[in-house]
């Protein structure tokens, strides 16, 4: 059976090394990067099983490379995350259908329940 592969695009690198190393311990394959654009890049050249994806990316606009990423894996489960939550992004992430949208100050724990729901689905691409 293939290892599932998690790609997370968190410009905090404490963050995204916590959630790496949380990742890991749970046996599941996780890479991280900075940048939007290194993220479509990725999924282009690998199977990637699941994107966590912050929306403070600073590299581009992250609806723009939701957009893009969804064009070109449509059935790859996307976990939006976000520190601050308004009525007006909460709207827009919505809008992009993602698996999951996770606030930050909710903590990992809801964060990495997701991670298993979308890794544990069967997905159609």
């Amino acid at each position: 059976m293939e290892r599932k592969k998690i790609l997370i695009v968190e410009p905090d690198k404490k963050l995204a090394k916590k959630i790496y190393l949380i990742l890991r311990k749970d046996g599941l394959i996780a890479n991280t990067t900075e940048q939007a654009l290194e993220s479509i890049r990725t999924i282009q050249k690998e199977h990637i099983s699941l994107l966590v994806f912050d929306v403070d990316v600073k590299d581009m606009a992250w609806d723009v490379a939701v957009a893009i990423i969804k064009e070109l894996e449509p059935g790859l489960p996307i976990i939006i995350t976000s520190t601050h939550n308004t009525p007006d992004l909460e709207a827009r992430i919505l809008r992009q259908k993602p698996f999951y949208y996770h606030v930050k100050s909710f903590g990992t724990e809801e964060l990495l329940l997701a991670v298993q729901n979308a890794i544990e689905k069967p997905v159609a691409r």
